[in-house]
C-alpha cells in the first residue's frame, strides 16, 4: 500500500468532524503518486459525493478540458484534491473546527506527493495556503512562493471551475489562467522546493 493509499484509507474512515454523519462518500485526492503539479478545489460537491471522486459532474469536465485544451495537461498527470474531504451539507461554508479536523490530510497528501507547483482553485483553497484573505477577481494568474504543512513550493492562484458555470466572464479568465499554468509547467524542473518539517 503506498502512502497516498495510506491516507484515503484514513480519509474513508474519518469521523473526527460531524460532516462524516452526512456524506455518501469522502473523497480523498486523485492522481499519481509523483505528480509534479497538485491542483487543490474547496469541498465536494454533489457529483464528488456521490462518486467519492474529486471534480466530476460539469466543474470535472470543465477542469479536464481546461487542462488538456489550454494548459497541454493531462489530468492524470496532475494530483487533484480538495481542501474538505467531505461535503459541507447543502455546500454551506465550512466552520472553523471542520477545516482544522480536515486539514492534516491534506498536509499529508502534500508532502507525500512533494509537488513542484500547487494550484489552488478558488477563493477558499488559496486563503487556506496562504494564510490570508484574497481577492480571486484580482489575484488569479498570479505566481506566488507558498508554504503550507511544511512544504514550499510555487503556488499558482485560479478561479475554480464551477464558478465559470455561473458566470459566463469567469470562463475567459480561466482559459488565460490555465493557458498561463501551461506556461508555467514548462519550466517546473527548475522550481527550488524545501520540505521545513515532517508531519
Amino acid at each position: 500500500m503506498t502512502d497516498l493509499e495510506k491516507i484515503a484509507n484514513e480519509i474513508n474512515n474519518c469521523t473526527l468532524c460531524d460532516l462524516h454523519k452526512n456524506r455518501t462518500n469522502a473523497v480523498p485526492g486523485e492522481g499519481p503518486e509523483d505528480a509534479k503539479i497538485m491542483l487543490i478545489g474547496e469541498a465536494p460537491g454533489y457529483h464528488e459525493d456521490q462518486q467519492g471522486r474529486p471534480f466530476v459532474g460539469d466543474a470535472g469536465d470543465l477542469l479536464t478540458k481546461l487542462l488538456e485544451e489550454f494548459a497541454n495537461l493531462k489530468r492524470d498527470e496532475v494530483f487533484i484534491g480538495n481542501v474538505l474531504k467531505c461535503r459541507p451539507p447543502d455546500n454551506r461554508d465550512p466552520n472553523d473546527e471542520e477545516i482544522e479536523k480536515c486539514s492534516p490530510y491534506l498536509k499529508k497528501q502534500i508532502l507525500s506527493i512533494e509537488p513542484k507547483l500547487i494550484v489552488t482553485l478558488g477563493r477558499f483553497a488559496t486563503k487556506l495556503l496562504l494564510d490570508r484573505s484574497v481577492k480571486i477577481s484580482k489575484e488569479h494568474g498570479e505566481l506566488e512562493d507558498g508554504e503550507y504543512g511544511g512544504w514550499n513550493c510555487k503556488l499558482f492562484i485560479s478561479y475554480h471551475p464551477a464558478a465559470a458555470l455561473y458566470g459566463a466572464d469567469v470562463g475567459k479568465k480561466l482559459e488565460n489562467d490555465f493557458e498561463k499554468l501551461g506556461e508555467i509547467a514548462k519550466d517546473l524542473n527548475s522550481f527550488k522546493t524545501t520540505k521545513q518539517t515532517t508531519f
